[in-house]
């Protein structure tokens, strides 16, 4: 049977809830904010994944760094990178489980093991069991992501920011190896959002949301989120993902926050492991103490009062809350 509807239902939920909790993935491109809310809906998963254009296209350096955590934190995560040429394009899901009176299950097709592969994109699986299994696996001439050799088999991609006369002028996309710029990436180009960080024109703060969202009793007191306007998504429903769907935030300081759009309207951005995480975030950009409460004086004086949201695809944004640096001003 062919299925083009509900593909993370069919290839996840579906054999999950029969039971199986091995999983290998042969698949072309992948994404580390898919993987974690695969990791987050499946928490018992034990995944094997082998990402097979790395060797051609690279990876990028933010889904690589996430991609090592990850197995850092769980021994029942591998991520690998085929490394030779011809590249592998192939989306192969095989669950196996010897304890199960029908061992495995297999699905092919074209879905990615992505957010585009499984949500944003026409994409077609097929349920297809056959004997021949380890050959696919086979095929691949993997290395761990974690091993210290990578840089020598794998090109990573970065987003830097250039920032001349006192505005952030472009992000553009590096190659780690040979620092040759390889994909540009002209903000000018990009959709985005300001959203304010203080209410009534800069002169109030939220007392217990936003950045205050843990200035309650019984809450961690780092807990925040950034709001966004029910009026924007209103009027631009397709620039945030839908509700509870990961996706990569990345900072103009260089950091990478997997995130989530939340409550009702879709009015907060939220960190999706801990709210704590944007709230420390946050509390070290401005440089207020962690734990303690942010006030409006603490966002004026830290030189900026929104922060720029850009949208560079599907399931990666780019935050942008630098401040005017005149060092080098003439």
């Amino acid at each position: 049977m062919y299925y083009t509807t509900s593909l993370e239902n069919v290839a996840f939920g579906v054999p999950y809830n029969r039971g199986y909790r091995k999983l290998r993935i042969l698949s072309g491109y992948a994404s580390s904010a898919f993987l974690y809310h695969i990791l987050n809906t499946y928490p018992d998963i034990e995944l094997e994944l082998i990402i097979g254009m790395s060797k051609k296209d690279g990876i990028k350096r933010w889904d690589h760094e996430r991609y090592i955590q990850t197995m850092n934190e769980n021994p029942r995560i591998q991520i690998s990178y085929h490394t030779t040429h011809p590249a592998i394009h192939a989306k192969f899901y095989h669950w196996y489980d010897d304890d199960l009176l029908n061992n495995s299950v297999t699905f092919v097709g074209s879905a990615n093991f992505s957010w585009g592969g499984f949500r944003d994109q026409n994409e077609l699986l097929v349920e297809a069991n056959h004997p021949n299994v380890p050959e696919v696996f086979a095929a691949p001439n993997p290395i761990s992501c974690n091993d210290p050799r990578i840089d020598e088999y794998i090109n990573f991609y970065t987003v830097q920011i250039q920032r001349r006369n006192r505005t952030l002028q472009g992000v553009r996309q590096t190659n780690q190896q040979t620092q040759e710029t390889e994909t540009s990436i002209n903000l000018e180009n990009l959709e985005y959002v300001d959203l304010p960080l203080l209410l009534n024109n800069d002169t109030a703060i939220h007392e217990k949301s936003g950045l205050n969202w843990g200035q309650r009793d019984g809450r961690e007191p780092n807990q925040a989120y950034i709001p966004v306007p029910t009026p924007f998504n209103r009027e631009n429903p397709n620039f945030f993902p839908l509700l509870e769907q990961d996706f990569a935030m990345l900072t103009d300081d260089g950091q990478q926050l997997i995130c989530v759009m939340a409550q009702a309207n879709r009015k907060a951005i939220h960190t999706s492991e801990s709210n704590s995480i944007m709230g420390r975030y946050f509390r070290e950009r401005i440089g207020v103490p962690l734990g303690a409460r942010v006030d409006v004086q603490d966002v004026i004086g830290y030189g900026r009062t929104s922060v720029r949201v850009y949208k560079i695809d599907n399931e990666t944004y780019f935050m942008d809350y630098g401040v005017e640096n005149t060092e080098n001003e003439e």
